[in-house]
């Protein structure tokens, strides 16, 4: 199916499959007094919806490079992205409620201008965002669902990189992380065999570990169970 985004156009060969298979569950994790409240007062001021995402660039002032992280856990990487680069924005989504409130704790905390986040679904923001409205995107350590039968629901396949392919600018960066080997490699595969994507590191090649990433729990976990840590880096083709 092809999918059109203002002057841009690209196939996405099932979008009824990206809307009706999530790449997530919500549980009911624990969540304390202190996240509560946050998730009710700080949203508004905080968060973005959807219906905003269109003119992304109306929400920060001023306006600068745009940085989006998927899935941002308990917001580690991005608050410290945020800090480190007080001249770049950044979008982050995360659907489980005590990593979002984590991250709006944060950014009240510490006062930060330069970030909005939400408990949305990926690929509606991605489906709402203007085109080439990124400069990067990252995934680190997405649910990998290992189990044959819920591969489906694994977050980056051929219909998202169509998608991440329009919201990116032709200069953009995306970056991937995962210690689940069959993961990486079918996301190494995909991005391989795509006219739309180019491998920064070289032809199925692996990338180096970004410096500025920070330690987050879930990469601390693969350290400790001895896991080896896939990277790639993939940009728009021209």
């Amino acid at each position: 199916m092809a999918v059109f985004s203002h002057n841009l156009f690209v196939m996405v060969k099932d979008t009824a499959l990206l809307r009706t298979v999530r790449s997530y569950v919500v549980r009911a994790g624990r969540t304390t007094a202190a996240q509560v409240k946050a998730l009710g007062e700080f949203q508004n001021q905080y968060g973005f919806k959807l219906e905003e995402i269109e003119k992304v660039n109306d929400l920060f002032v001023p306006a600068g490079p745009l940085h989006l992280e998927i899935g941002f856990g308990n917001s580690e990487n991005i608050i410290h992205m945020t800090r480190c680069h007080p001249n770049n924005n950044y979008l982050g989504c995360e659907v489980h409620p005590p990593g979002l409130a984590r991250a709006l704790l944060a950014i009240d905390k510490l006062s930060l201008p330069n970030i909005l986040v939400a408990g949305v679904d990926a690929i509606d923001l991605l489906t709402s965002i203007s085109p080439e409205a990124l400069d990067s995107v990252y995934i680190y350590f997405p649910d990998p669902w290992p189990k044959k039968r819920h591969n489906k629901r694994r977050l980056v396949n051929e219909n998202f990189l169509s998608l991440l392919y329009l919201a990116l600018k032709k200069s953009g960066i995306f970056r991937f992380a995962s210690d689940d080997a069959v993961y990486a490699e079918r996301v190494k595969d995909l991005i391989g065999n795509s006219t739309e994507w180019i491998n920064l590191a070289g032809e199925r090649k692996w990338s180096p570990r970004p410096n500025d990433r920070v330690l987050t729990r879930f990469e601390k976990r693969a350290g400790i169970l001895k896991n080896k840590i896939f990277e790639i880096t993939a940009s728009p083709c021209l």
